[in-house]
């Protein structure tokens, strides 16, 4: 049976010069690597699936114009091309495809669209928006030879964690003062707790953690993101090595928020086979009305986040050691067959068809 795809049109002459347009159109132009960021190479290895999408040539043809650039770009680059799109959605009748997808918050204001955003919050959902992955490696296929090794269950759980867990005086006083006012907020209605930078929450729960002596801890705990060629430190390759081998020598790995309400390492951990720890800031994941996320994950309230060691303990000394075995094999799965963008595009290509 052929296969209907998904017909997207863009207007060449509203590709703004000098900016990366959306990965959505890397498999069509060719892909432009983000220089800053390492690995982006094998981020987009497996990137959004031509089985699915097309590039058409007139509007007429299209079932979506899509938005050539990232949103959030636009808006602050090049705010008469968002005008222009829209403008030119009206005038054929045709709804807008619009990849909001990075890491900045607040309200997508696009009349007739489908929103691709990955910072939401559950309490705050508007229905123009679809949440997808946050795009990333697969760790198994580059790092291991796809070939997936499984954890026997022990008596203590060994929870690990590599990356940016601690604020330089300077930058906490930044952090803190930019954040003053959801801090004050929160006083008054606890959910504005959420919108706290990752790290500040990274911090509590390995401060948390650190203090039970419940858990086994596997943690490295570095002073700056890694993220980032400006903000890295030390050798890239090494960095790598020592991030993979943690996830992979440990029963479970602490997921918590990053700038966005959501975390590359949360896929990056489903791709090795192994069980996120996930402290919950009214985060939305991908599929949600189709995968049940609590048969692969361990979820933490945040409010809840001073007890995170007892849950977690107390969750594996309840489970058998073959439903350890079964959860790993699971989060390997749903990455694989749902959740890594080419096969994500499948799931994207039903939404839109809605």
């Amino acid at each position: 049976m052929k296969r209907e795809k998904i017909k997207l049109y863009i207007n060449k002459n509203m590709i703004a010069p000098r900016l990366s347009y959306t990965t959505f159109l890397f498999p069509f132009l060719g892909n432009m690597f983000n220089k800053n960021i390492p690995y982006s190479d094998k981020i987009w290895k497996y990137g959004i699936s031509l089985r699915y999408f097309e590039l058409v040539s007139f509007v007429s043809e299209a079932d979506y114009i899509l938005m050539p650039h990232e949103y959030w770009k636009l808006k602050n680059r090049y705010p008469n091309i968002i005008y222009a799109i829209t403008n030119e959605a009206k005038k054929n009748g045709k709804p807008i495809l619009v990849d909001a997808s990075g890491d900045v918050s607040g309200r997508v204001k696009v009349p007739n669209a489908r929103i691709l955003r990955i910072n939401q919050y559950r309490f705050n959902l508007p229905k123009d928006e679809i949440t997808v992955p946050v795009p990333c490696e697969d760790l198994l296929e580059s790092h291991c030879g796809g070939k997936l090794t499984l954890r026997e269950k022990k008596e203590i759980p060994i929870i690990g964690f590599v990356g940016w867990g601690k604020l330089s005086f300077k930058q906490r006083m930044r952090a803190f003062i930019k954040e003053l006012p959801i801090r004050i907020f929160s006083i008054f209605n606890k959910k504005y707790a959420t919108y706290k930078k990752g790290v500040f929450w990274r911090e509590l729960a390995i401060k948390i953690f650190n203090k039970s002596k419940q858990v086994q801890k596997n943690f490295i705990i570095r002073s700056s993101y890694s993220g980032y060629v400006d903000t890295l430190i030390g050798d890239p390759e090494k960095n790598r090595q020592e991030f993979v081998k943690n996830i992979l020598n440990s029963d479970y790995t602490l997921i918590v928020r990053g700038d966005a309400n959501a975390a590359t390492r949360f896929y990056e951990t489903l791709s090795l086979g192994r069980i996120p720890v996930f402290i919950d800031t009214a985060c939305v994941l991908p599929l949600e009305d189709i995968i049940d996320y609590k048969d692969f994950c361990v979820f933490i309230d945040y409010t809840d986040i001073n007890k995170a060691p007892s849950i977690l303990a107390d969750f594996h000394k309840n489970i058998t050691p073959d439903k350890f075995i079964a959860m790993q094999k699971q989060a390997r799965y749903i990455f694989r067959h749902y959740l890594r963008y080419d096969v994500f595009s499948e799931h994207l290509a039903r939404i839109l068809k809605k």
